[in-house]
């Protein structure tokens, strides 16, 4: 039912586009195709050490201006599963009290400067396995919820942002698995309430600093909390500090430095049978990454990145990885190749051999239709 809801969602946008009426029912319509070939030496993959074509996810991005005030976006997801909604959100942008921003519906959620933003942005293949690992959502934090953003003065030309957000919370929910106990609320069919809804929240404060006339530096803090299990009350929290350089040093090159560093505290609930409740243990992993991307003669980048972090789970491992991309583009912004190497060292408990190095290659092009370009990261 819920892919045929979005398959009419899809159909009237397009009825609405096409109509001769002018305003907000002829939004911008863009389509960006993400095909990709990817080689990979994981054992646990399928595909190991074989070649492999994917079609990739197709976005249709419907974009328009409601009034003077506000905007409204569709975002729907095509894919080999069927057709989603991947953003649904409005904007009042002006207009309020204080010069404050609404934003609300189904969308990526502002945590750090990478999850907000969409793959086929990035100047690589995909997002960071801490980001994967650490923030919840198989692919990213991307809830139902209503955002309030605005300025806070600041001397200078320093521009400074403050957001706050409420969230559905349903991406942070982790199905616990049965300890087989004969009284675990799972084997007596009652589940651990996971129907029930319980909120999140997301807060984040941002410093923008311009260097000369087209550089500028951006530093970030973020938070969030939400419920992984109701009847446990287990909580995930995480916290996060970013930073972003962008330096040109031409009319046609610049200097893309990034990085993030998160904190992970997760309660994992269990059944206890002999106290008949819920027991819970923490998971508090550390990790963060950090990329360099060099743009020159407009069309043209290359880069690498590093990353390092804890997993999480209860094992005292740590994980690195190393990356090496570079891309162009076809003339402008409505092609551009990706190429990128990601090399993955996986830890092990002390006394335990370490597990091969994983190593993947993608070649990935992306091509846009309409106003919505791969434009620059």
């Amino acid at each position: 039912m819920a892919g045929k809801r979005f398959i009419l969602v899809a159909c009237a946008l397009s009825a609405l586009a096409s109509s001769a009426l002018a305003g907000v029912v002829n939004p911008d319509i863009s389509v960006i195709g993400q095909p990709f070939t990817r080689f990979t030496n994981d054992a646990g993959d399928p595909a190991n050490k074989r070649v492999v074509l994917d079609p990739g996810e197709v976005e249709s991005v419907f974009d328009a201006a409601l009034n003077p005030y506000a905007r409204g976006t569709f975002i729907l997801a095509l894919d080999e599963e069927g057709l989603d909604l991947e953003e649904g959100y409005f904007q009042i942008l002006r207009g309020l009290p204080a010069g404050l921003a609404v934003k609300g519906g189904k969308y990526r959620v502002g945590f750090g400067k990478l999850n907000p933003s969409h793959p086929h942005t990035y100047p690589f293949s995909d997002r960071f396995h801490v980001l994967a690992s650490y923030l919840p959502g198989d692919e990213s934090l991307n809830e139902t919820g209503v955002s309030l953003s605005g300025r806070i003065p600041a001397p200078g030309d320093i521009a400074l942002t403050a957001t706050a957000d409420w969230l559905n919370g349903n991406t942070y929910r982790i199905e616990r698995e049965s300890s087989g106990a004969p009284n675990d609320p799972i084997v007596l069919g009652d589940g651990d309430r996971g129907d029930e809804p319980r909120p999140a929240w997301v807060a984040r404060l941002s410093g923008f600093f311009p260097v000369g006339d087209r550089s500028g530096i951006e530093l970030g803090v973020s938070g969030t909390q939400g419920t992984n299990n109701v009847a446990a009350q287990a909580r995930t929290t995480v916290w996060g500090a970013d930073v972003k350089a962008k330096l040109w040093n031409s009319e046609t090159s610049y200097l893309l430095v990034q990085g993030e560093l998160l904190s992970l505290d997760r309660d994992n609930a269990e059944w206890d049978e002999s106290a008949a409740a819920y027991t819970l243990n923490s998971t508090t992993p550390l990790g963060g990454y950090v990329f360099a991307d060099y743009n020159f003669k407009s069309r043209y980048n290359v880069g690498g990145s590093y990353e390092h972090f804890q997993e999480a789970t209860t094992a005292e491992t740590s994980d690195q990885a190393f990356k090496l991309f570079a891309g162009f583009s076809l003339m402008e912004e409505t092609t551009a190749f990706r190429l990128d190497w990601d090399h993955l060292i996986p830890g092990a408990p002390g006394g335990v051999p370490e597990p091969d190095a994983v190593d993947t290659v993608t070649l990935r092009v992306i091509f846009s239709m309409g106003p919505h370009k791969a434009h620059q990261f």
